[in-house]
């Protein structure tokens, strides 16, 4: 199964698409974006880069942010392929014109496989098999999947809350699950590609974004059994947890293995979470395990202690990462993990890790120094609603006077919301470079 298809021109796209993609070649083209590509090789190999990198990171996906940015009003395109791809475009672009940070621009246009006939995929959210490769309990599997669904009450509002319905309560329930298998259909697949390749003219990669799980096997135990259950049952039901950990834990592995045997893998699919871009070295193999960056993250238990964490969590972590990194494990959490800090760093193949504005920076440069990429966070809620221009010099300023002899990058991030003033990101972005600029 081809998972991307080149350059061929088919003459027939919209012309309003074309604008765009001509747009997007000319800026992708830019001598800056080859400048980045090779700082970031360099600086998640822990090397020494002229000055610490920043980027005001937006989700893939068309949620309320975007939806501010690039109005739905604004879009020309009616059929629903076609407007996922003019969203791809359009959100390419407004970062090139609109946000200074060092993110790189990389042209490619992604696009979700289509599942066997009966199956419901797991990335429907997508706009008719445009993908969005978001990371998250919702996105991560379905009954197709794991044999059972995952199930939500939630309220009417798109951006609203939502709760867990569990659908696995004991033993008995989990004689119901099987490991997640890499199917697709693939002369629909095919068929999806070649339309999207039609709408850009042949003129920039078309992929497959082929993931449905990343690496946060616990996130799917909450999304199978609900918060609460996990929470009550590492004390009341350890035996039970381990277990659950420990089938979902194998069952990612084996669906990651039958990926790469499939020739599914492609590592810049993985590069979108903060990760931007690298270059392979030339006796790597793209269509490895091991050249894919992975996303481990446990956040919905949080509130789990360290030595619960140890003991729940890291053991299956652990595991993940060993069987499927190579130096490209990457550690997400938006908690504070302060006290996690001695326990997640001895993750084998680990390289970046998330500093959220919660955790204790001075803890983090200490116990973590140049071992690994400190991915450090400004609280995006003070930028947006408190915080003067002087006071976000301030802060960005403390990130490098604590760590800045650290391999660290500054990231704004979280940003559900500009209300209404997009400027708020570019100006960011701006004192954010001459900050790092004036610390090179």
């Amino acid at each position: 199964m081809t998972k991307s298809i080149g350059k061929r021109a088919h003459g027939n796209a919209p012309s309003h698409i074309m604008r765009l993609v001509e747009r997007v070649e000319e800026a992708a083209a830019d001598p800056k974006y080859a400048a980045r590509k090779d700082m970031y090789t360099r600086h998640n190999r822990l090397e020494k880069v002229r000055k610490a990198p920043v980027c005001v990171h937006l989700h893939s996906d068309y949620r309320l942010v975007w939806q501010e940015l690039i109005p739905p009003d604004t879009l020309e395109s009616q059929d629903p392929l076609e407007r996922g791809v003019e969203i791809q475009l359009r959100q390419k672009l407004y970062k090139h014109d609109h946000i200074p940070d060092d993110e790189v621009l990389l042209p490619t246009i992604w696009v979700s496989p289509i599942r066997p006939v009966g199956a419901e995929s797991a990335d429907r959210g997508s706009s008719q098999g445009v993908a969005d490769r978001t990371h998250g309990s919702r996105s991560q599997g379905d009954a197709r999947l794991w044999g059972l669904p995952f199930r939500v009450d939630a309220t009417d509002d798109p951006g609203g809350a939502y709760k867990v319905a569990p659908v696995v309560t004991d033993e008995s329930d989990m004689e119901l699950l099987h490991h997640p298998r890499y199917e697709i259909d693939a002369p629909a697949t095919l068929e999806l590609l070649e339309r999207v390749n039609e709408l850009v003219d042949g003129r920039l990669p078309v992929k497959l974004a082929t993931d449905e799980l990343a690496a946060s096997p616990s996130e799917t135990v909450v999304s199978l059994m609900g918060i609460e259950a996990v929470l009550y049952g590492v004390i009341d039901r350890p035996e039970f947890i381990h277990k659950m950990m420990d089938f979902v834990t194998d069952g990612y592995i084996a669906y990651h293995r039958e990926r790469q045997a499939a020739g599914a893998l492609d590592p810049e699919s993985t590069w979108g979470f903060r990760t931007h871009c690298e270059k392979l070295r030339p006796d790597e193999d793209a269509g490895a395990l091991s050249s894919s960056w992975w996303y481990v993250s446990a956040q919905s238990l949080s509130g789990l202690s360290p030595d619960m964490y140890a003991e729940f969590l890291q053991p299956y972590h652990d595991r993940l990462a060993r069987e499927l990194g190579d130096n490209r494990v990457y550690y997400h959490g938006c908690e504070d993990l302060t006290e996690k800090l001695p326990i997640i760093r001895k993750l084998p193949n680990l390289r970046r890790f998330h500093i959220s504005a919660w955790t204790d920076l001075e803890a983090a440069a200490e116990q973590l120094g140049r071992d690994f990429v400190l991915e450090t966070h400004i609280a995006y809620a003070d930028v947006l609603y408190t915080h003067t221009p002087a006071q976000m010099r301030a802060a960005l300023e403390r990130i490098m006077d604590i760590a800045g002899d650290c391999a660290i990058d500054i990231n704004l991030g979280d940003v559900e919301t500009v209300r209404g003033d997009p400027s708020v990101l570019t100006n960011w972005a701006r004192l954010a470079q001459e900050v790092t600029e004036s610390y090179a």
